[in-house]
């Protein structure tokens, strides 16, 4: 059951101490995922399971975090932001939650490096950039 007097970060900073602990995607841990975050967090397990994250370098200073999402790619920064119609109308307009289930998926792949690792070159920082301007 949702204790909803816990925040999100408290929620967080206790679940990344239990995968620390178990060292991956276990059983224990993605129950406790859903338990803690409910639907987003069945969400962000599932995307982990579904090997839906990825990491893409540019360079050894420029590295940008993508999700498969089910309506479409999103791209995050750094674990601050997504750009996912949930993130801005729940995080950032209403202020009722902290992060979406992109963004808490990243948190917990990259604690547990559950990512695909690419690197991209200018022209695809580029254009990737230039897809999310025009979208």
């Amino acid at each position: 059951m949702l204790n909803t007097s816990i925040s999100d970060d408290d929620k967080l900073s206790k679940l990344l101490k239990l995968i620390k602990a178990e060292g991956n995607l276990s059983e224990i841990a993605e129950n406790e995922i859903i338990s803690s975050f409910e639907s987003r967090g069945e969400k962000a397990a599932k995307t982990l399971r579904e090997n839906k994250l990825h990491k893409l370098i540019l360079n050894e200073r420029i590295a940008i975090w993508e999700v498969e999402g089910t309506s479409g790619s999103y791209i995050l920064i750094d674990n601050n932001y997504c750009e996912c119609k949930d993130f801005q109308i729940r995080v950032l307009r209403r202020g009722e939650k902290t992060l979406c289930y992109h963004l808490l998926a990243k948190i917990i792949g990259e604690e547990l490096q559950l990512y695909n690792l690419r690197k991209i070159s200018n022209e695809d920082y580029d254009n990737l950039i230039k897809s999310k301007i025009s979208d």
